[in-house]
């Protein structure tokens, strides 16, 4: 992801509807089979500029790890909890038998073997530690976009689930996210798909009053996952438990 892109994320993740609304949603999903506790282990593997950590410290005890010097400063500098560059099979070798809950929002579509990559962490996991994913869904949405993030895929609802069968797991939450809003974004992506490019993502801080409301319709979805499967979504999430 372009420097550009870094600097931009932090700036403006503590405020953006997109940002807010998918912390909340993880949290409501999470806190189910990790209660919310400061002696609880957070581990963020890709943590980005460092939002969620930020976010999750009131709730968890917190620790992050990122492949990108980028990504570590940005997070440093606005987040006080331990943060590793590097591999996260390394930088969290001493730590995996704390660790009761990793998130991984939007990770997985940045790497090249992400079943590799799911796999080495479900394996690293300790029994009943659980096992946070956010993707983006369906590749028809592929836009310009993807491309300035670095997205190598976006998931159909099979793709996703095929990356954990076979592995040591159970699925608890399994469903589309950003569903509400999913007609006009799914328009707006397919009519950008005919822009060759500006070399910038869609991101950017709309209003006040248009972001205060496009966050309460995209956080309302936190209390429907509790009643029924949501309609198609922007993106899929899911909760794993290593299984005992």
């Amino acid at each position: 992801m372009d420097i550009s892109e870094f600097d931009l994320h932090s700036r403006i993740e503590d405020v953006h509807w997109w940002f807010k609304a998918r912390r909340d949603i993880m949290l409501a999903a999470l806190r189910r089979y990790v209660p919310a506790h400061r002696g609880k282990l957070l581990a963020e593997i890709g943590c980005g500029t460092g939002g969620n950590l930020k976010f999750f410290r009131d709730y968890y005890r917190v620790v992050g790890v990122d492949r990108s010097p980028e990504a570590v400063k940005y997070t440093s500098e606005n987040v006080n909890c331990e943060i590793f560059l590097g591999d996260f099979r390394d930088k969290l070798a001493g730590l995996w038998k704390d660790i009761d809950a990793v998130i991984l929002p939007d990770v997985l579509e940045h790497i090249d073997d992400d079943a590799v990559f799911l796999g080495d962490i479900v394996r690293s996991l300790k029994p009943d530690a659980v096992l946070l994913v956010t993707v983006p869904a369906h590749g028809f949405l592929w836009s310009n976009h993807d491309v300035v993030l670095g997205h190598r895929r976006r998931y159909s609802g099979k793709s996703l689930r095929m990356l954990w069968k076979g592995l040591d797991v159970t699925e608890l939450v399994f469903t589309p996210v950003n569903s509400f809003l999913f007609p006009a974004i799914a328009i707006y992506r397919l009519l950008k798909r005919a822009d060759s490019g500006s070399g910038r993502s869609d991101l950017y801080l709309p209003s006040p009053l248009i972001n205060f409301l496009l966050y309460k319709i995209f956080s309302a979805e936190k209390a429907f996952m509790k009643l029924l499967p949501l309609p198609c979504g922007i993106s899929y999430m899911a909760v794993l438990r290593k299984r005992g």
